[in-house]
């Protein structure tokens, strides 16, 4: 079977492109727009500097989608729709562009301006930009078929790999990483029910909790997402301002188990040219996502934190090495209300939903994959009170949630844009994000990839950028898929 998908994958893809790149030669785009665009594309894939967050649409440089806008097209019922939608890419390619612009070595800088007869100068640069992605867009949208021809070129990559799967022998192979995650799962939802009394402590338990923000108000966060959804397609975009304050209000407190250097949370910054994690600052990092509740879009508010590293007696050794982090996922329902939250590590690994005990949710068996795993429940003070995981020393898997008040000692984090991550300061002139052209972080190698290369996912085990966490071993699914909730679960 994966033969044949492996061969079906390779001719459609290939015809679709072919198909794809016809249709486009008949839009008679300007030679000079066009070149831009193939010269500033040349440049970054041979700096390696791409930014891997979005992803490329065939024959139309100007545009950049995620899943979720991928999985819009069903929508795009009126001109309104259509506009909005297009929009977004655009917008999702500009915001990708200009961290590319920025990181951009100053030796491939030289070279690019010079072949367009301009100074080596980054504002330039991205005027230019802005200026012919406005009018190569208003050029394609006077083409009869522009948005036929478009809705069949946005589609976005697997991070698996049936290739990979093939000489791997998945279907042996996976039969023994079943066995393995099964008693993983088991091992996980022991902790999460044990009393938080009873967990093995290796060192001291820190509370790091964000640095002042509003107490959770129902009444607030129904307005915001009222007035957020006042758009074509209905989907959640908060103001600034908005979505500042929702981020506030829902960030969690890490209760830590801190028993060296490698369990302090800390903000990610360039050391001795190699990706590292400095305590003095403890720094989450957040960004906004989409997916749908019963066939409607939702928003999602997303906190990512890093560690020095993997490492201690109770992470396995295949796992340890250089960086490590968790992502934790709050979405809220069309009424604003925490329907959900789910964590993984930020290779994609260990990923586990928590339902809200006041909503509801039956989950749903599919064949061939595993079950999605629920260790618990979220508690039913939740929203009420904040959320607080409880986090073990060097593996750093959550095995234990709660939402009580306690009198303790905190350390104040600070929250961060996840774009930050994307193009870090090394200086004050220079930038460079901590993620390669195909999503993985630098400085995160992990042997364990050499273990699981069966399942068909490239580098298991380092971190990886937002948009590249595939979840599952067994089966296939991404941690941004829109229909993650509606595949697992009835409401």
């Amino acid at each position: 079977m994966e033969y044949i998908l492996l061969f079906l994958a390779i001719y459609f893809q290939g015809c679709a492109t072919y198909h794809t790149y016809q249709q486009v030669a008949d839009f008679k785009r300007p030679v000079e727009y066009v070149n831009f665009f193939e010269l500033l594309d040349q440049t970054v894939k041979k700096a390696g500097v791409h930014n891997a967050s979005v992803f490329t649409v065939t024959g139309f440089p100007y545009l950049r989608s995620s899943r979720f806008i991928a999985g819009l097209k069903a929508d795009l019922t009126t001109d309104d729709r259509r506009k909005q939608w297009v929009g977004w890419m655009q917008q999702l390619d500009l915001t990708a562009r200009r961290k590319e612009i920025l990181t951009l070595p100053a030796e491939d800088l030289k070279d690019l301006t010079q072949q367009l007869g301009e100074p080596a100068d980054r504002k330039i640069l991205l005027n230019r930009m802005n200026f012919y992605s406005d009018r190569l867009l208003a050029h394609d949208q006077r083409q009869p078929n522009y948005y036929q021809t478009l809705q069949a070129a946005v589609s976005v990559p697997s991070e698996y790999s049936t290739a990979m799967r093939v000489i791997g022998i998945y279907p042996l192979t996976s039969i023994a990483v079943t066995s393995v995650t099964r008693r993983l799962q088991d091992k996980f939802k022991k902790l999460h029910h044990a009393p938080a009394d009873q967990l093995e402590i290796l060192g001291e338990l820190t509370a790091y909790r964000p640095s002042g923000g509003p107490a959770y108000s129902e009444p607030i966060v129904r307005q915001i997402l009222k007035r957020s959804k006042q758009n074509a397609l209905g989907v959640p975009q908060p103001s600034l301002a908005d979505r500042q304050l929702l981020l506030a209000m829902f960030a969690p407190v890490i209760e830590q188990d801190v028993a060296a250097a490698y369990d302090e949370i800390g903000e990610v910054v360039w050391h001795h040219d190699k990706v590292s994690v400095s305590p003095a600052k403890p720094t989450v990092y957040y960004y906004l996502s989409h997916a749908r509740l019963k066939g409607k879009p939702i928003l999602q508010l997303n906190y990512v934190f890093w560690y020095s590293a993997r490492n201690g007696p109770l992470s396995p050794k295949i796992e340890r090495g250089p960086l490590d982090g968790l992502t934790v996922r709050v979405s809220l329902d069309h009424d604003g209300q925490p329907f959900m939250v789910d964590i993984m590590n930020n290779c994609g690994c260990y990923h586990f939903f928590m339902p809200h005990l006041q909503k509801p949710a039956k989950s749903i068996s599919i064949p061939y994959e595993i079950d999605a795993f629920i260790p618990r429940r979220l508690p039913a003070s939740y929203p009420r009170q904040r959320l607080r995981l409880m986090i073990m020393s060097g593996w750093h898997q959550v095995d234990h949630v709660n939402a009580d008040l306690k009198p303790a000692t905190y350390v104040p984090y600070q929250l961060a844009e996840y774009d930050r991550l994307e193009m870090l300061s090394r200086n004050e002139q220079t930038f460079e994000s901590i993620f390669n052209s195909k999503g993985i972080a630098k400085d995160s190698p992990r042997i364990e990839s050499l273990i699981f290369f069966p399942m068909g996912i490239a580098d298991i085990g380092s971190m990886r950028q937002r948009g590249h966490h595939a979840v599952l071993f067994i089966g296939r699914e991404h941690f941004d898929d829109p229909q993650i909730f509606d595949k697992h679960f009835e409401f």
